[in-house]
């Protein structure tokens, strides 16, 4: 896929800081969170206008302005025994009935007036908001709070001795992000609510927005369950909040422990209404989690692992599963940098090592069918993202090949003819409209020996130079890049047979059956110094390429004994190969 324009915009993160921004999207608003940042928003207005800016964590909604009150004292009492004058102080607020937003209240004022004798009344005015559906009144008497007294959609309201209702006030300005020291590090969503969490000086806080107004950080005074809410979790050590991760529930992954928020009787995360509890002492590193199904999966802040967390009926709470017991050696010693998870075709979780090595993990939850692979290249991988694009998720990766950082896709898995398929790292695909041999614009791979596939046919040990490679013969359309190694090796066949188990007794293969789907150039053997090319022509014609096979391939393979019967299968040239079941024959000896 070529690039006709780069877009470039400002930003207020330096390259190192990169890989501690948590980030939450929220249509064309993604928001991002850095310890050493205030909360920021990312906007894109359309293909070509993306802006940063700080959160300003105030309503959408203005104030009102300009609110007067006029005492009115039409009772003929004013002085006297019989006239006992209150002050009575008065806000106003603007409430959006489409959004539910209620702005901040405007300026007070206050007056003196006895409303308990007939005729005597204040009379409020004030200048409309923009956006605004309706206004609430609100007044305190003498040095009380404020207390609700009426709504109206026009511009000025009469109060004529209302007795205020205390339990429901107008919202108080709050910001806990303010100043540097109290900025959060991770965000997410859950119930309609912006959360975030981990700043330097609370590391074990959480704080919630607004219900429905991410950017709102304002409470009431009484509380309502709709106000913004902070709380800290607390399990006997310190337990920074490294990730918020939203699922059923709300799970707060700390380095110490997982915990798990969730609403009371309302089932609702709110203001007045919540609960945390301690799952389990697995604590998280800043990895960003992937949430998959109902699975989150988490890089443990000890033993550079990776575990699970779903809920389990029978224990009633999250539970923790270690995904990575039967590859260890794939991660003893290493780090995640980072990963993405591609749900279609084949549900794939691609993982970034700190050396550079791409790591991948297929999961099947429902079938019980997961394991890792590590998958190799001439170049040290980076990061990578997923991209949904029609009916698959296609992975994007930054490689450093060559001298070069490089921005590369993954190839369709879905194609019709075997000339479509691409099985070549930092590959080029060419479609020629008469038949060539020259294949330029390949300076990524200055110097480096590559394949081909060439109208199907597989062509070899060709060296760049000068950007271009020359086919030993003309092609229509041809694929171009570095060759790799697809290699699958069975365990030791462990079976129990009339003289017990075969563990430990002398093994020898003597056929195999490989169960293959649009397959073709594969090599078999019962190690990798003993592999033979499986039948690959059937009824093709001279100088046509191979056919794709699928069905059951058999083969006599190399006697080799050893303590295990095992077969290795492997394609070194740039063809499909799927293999669904590996079937043996093996003799075994005491």
């Amino acid at each position: 896929m070529s690039v006709a324009r780069i877009y470039r915009t400002g930003s207020p993160y330096n390259g190192n800081e990169l890989a501690e921004i948590d980030f939450e999207q929220s249509a064309d608003t993604m928001y991002l969170a850095h310890l050493d940042h205030a909360p920021t928003k990312l906007v894109r207005t359309n293909h070509a206008d993306w802006t940063f800016s700080s959160i300003a964590f105030e309503p959408t909604l203005p104030k009102p302005t300009g609110l007067g009150v006029t005492r009115v004292t039409d009772n003929s009492v004013t002085s006297g025994d019989g006239y006992f004058a209150q002050p009575a102080t008065y806000v106003v607020t603007a409430v959006n009935d489409v959004s539910g937003v209620e702005s901040r209240p405007s300026t007070s004022v206050t007056t003196s007036n006895d409303l308990t004798l007939k005729r005597n009344y204040n009379s409020l005015s004030w200048i409309g908001a923009t956006g605004a559906s309706r206004y609430r009144v609100f007044k305190a008497d003498n040095t009380q709070e404020y207390g609700y007294i009426g709504t109206t959609t026009s511009l000025n309201f009469t109060d004529d001795n209302i007795g205020p209702d205390y339990s429901d006030g107008p919202p108080v300005s709050q910001n806990p992000f303010e100043l540097k020291g109290n900025w959060p590090s991770t965000v997410t969503f859950i119930d309609q609510r912006l959360l975030w969490g981990r700043t330097s000086n609370h590391p074990n806080a959480v704080y919630g927005s607004r219900s429905g107004s991410f950017e709102n950080m304002d409470i009431s005074r009484p509380l309502k369950a709709s106000d913004a809410l902070s709380f800290a979790l607390v399990a006997g050590r310190v337990n920074a909040v490294n990730q918020l991760v939203s699922m059923n529930s709300l799970l707060a992954l700390t380095s110490d422990s997982i915990f798990k928020i969730e609403g009371g009787q309302s089932g609702y995360i709110s203001a007045t209404d919540f609960v945390v509890r301690r799952q389990n002492g697995r604590g998280s590193s800043r990895l960003s989690p992937l949430v998959v199904d109902s699975v989150c999966f988490y890089q443990t802040s000890v033993g550079n692992g990776v575990r699970t967390l779903g809920y389990q009926f029978q224990t009633d709470s999250i539970d923790s599963n270690d995904v990575t017991i039967f590859s260890p050696h794939l991660f003893r010693g290493f780090d995640i940098r980072a990963w993405a998870y591609a749900q279609e075709p084949r549900s794939i979780v691609w993982a970034v090592r700190n050396d550079g090595k791409l790591l991948c993990f297929t999961w099947e939850q429902e079938q019980q069918v997961w394991g890792w692979t590590l998958c190799e290249t001439d170049g040290l991988v980076e990061s990578v993202c997923v991209v949904s694009e029609g009916a698959e998720d296609r992975l994007y990766l930054t490689v450093r090949r060559n001298g070069k950082l490089l921005i590369e896709r993954i190839a369709a898995t879905r194609w019709a003819e075997v000339e479509d398929c691409c099985f070549l790292d930092s590959a080029v695909t060419y479609q020629f409209e008469t038949p060539a041999t020259v294949l330029r614009n390949l300076d990524h791979l200055e110097g480096k020996a590559i394949s081909a596939l060439a109208d199907g046919n597989v062509v070899s040990g060709l060296t760049v130079t000068g950007g271009v490679v020359t086919l030993p013969f003309k092609a229509t359309k041809v694929t171009a890049g570095l060759p790799y190694s697809a290699t699958i090796e069975t365990l030791p066949l462990a079976v129990q047979g009339q003289g017990g188990w075969t563990v430990a007794k002398v093994q020898s293969q003597a056929k195999a059956v490989i169960r293959v789907i649009d397959s073709r150039g594969l090599k078999t053997g019962p190690t990798d110094a003993t592999l033979e090319p499986l039948r690959g022509r059937t009824r093709e014609r001279p100088g046509q390429a191979n056919a794709l096979q699928t069905g059951l391939l058999e083969t006599y393979l190399r006697p080799d004994l050893n303590g295990g019967a095992r077969v290795v299968v492997r394609s070194d040239d740039p063809l499909p190969m799927t293999v669904s079941a590996i079937y043996l024959d093996p003799s075994v000896s005491e």
